[in-house]
């Protein structure tokens, strides 16, 4: 069992006793961080994945899964195990796509023998956050040094014509901290094409490309 004693004993008792099948928990951990501080908020992220299975509410598998993401770099020793083994119980779904591959790429955590037979490719996608499931899956692969991966999501940008499209796939692909991220976002840093804005175009891709390569380099 995780020790929770750097939390108060109402976060500590909602931890314990909350119902994981119900959406009514799908904010847990929004109400976690309003409640204790960030020693606390990580250690959460263990004792709630001790507590997942196969039933958890879909809403509370995608919350779980951003806060893997989001504390990542705080979690206390050997968190990494239990929340490996939560992602081993709970179901794979497209519909929480970002965030279920957000905490597997945060944590380095790597399930690919799990996934393979669990994940149906489809690029017909145009924007990164809208059913581009695949997107996601391939950016975890790019991120665990798989072979090809990022030459996937390369040949997925070039293909797209529209602008805009072209933009929110690059944005994405510049939080990805992989080797060749930059040799593909250089590709763009002409690119004429716009991009949208509340009135009229906005930025070109090839403005917005090198404002993410500069971003890259101060990181």
């Amino acid at each position: 069992m995780v020790i929770l004693d750097t939390c108060p004993p109402a976060v500590i008792e909602r931890i314990e006793t909350a119902d994981l099948g119900s959406s009514e928990n799908a904010m847990l951990f929004s109400w976690i961080a309003s409640m204790a501080e960030l020693e606390c908020q990580a250690a959460a992220v263990p004792a709630v994945a001790e507590r997942l299975t196969a039933r958890s509410h879909p809403l509370v598998i995608d919350d779980f899964c951003s806060s893997v993401a989001t504390y990542a770099r705080f979690l206390p020793e050997g968190a990494l195990g239990r929340v490996r083994a939560a992602y081993r119980r709970i179901p794979y779904r497209d519909a929480y796509a970002p965030s279920y591959f957000a905490g597997l790429r945060a944590t380095g955590i790597d399930l690919r023998a799990h996934l393979k037979p669990r994940v149906t490719e489809d690029w017909s996608f145009t924007h990164p956050r809208r059913n581009a499931a695949t997107w996601h899956y391939y950016l975890y692969l790019a991120s665990l040094g798989e072979t090809g991966a990022l030459e996937r999501l390369a040949e997925k940008i070039a293909a797209t014509e529209y602008g805009n499209d072209v933009a929110n796939l690059l944005a994405s692909l510049a939080e990805l901290k992989a080797d060749g991220v930059d040799e593909v976002l250089r590709r763009y840093v002409d690119d004429p094409r716009t991009s949208d804005a509340p009135e009229g175009p906005g930025a070109t891709v090839g403005e917005l490309a090198q404002i993410h390569l500069l971003t890259r380099s101060a990181e």
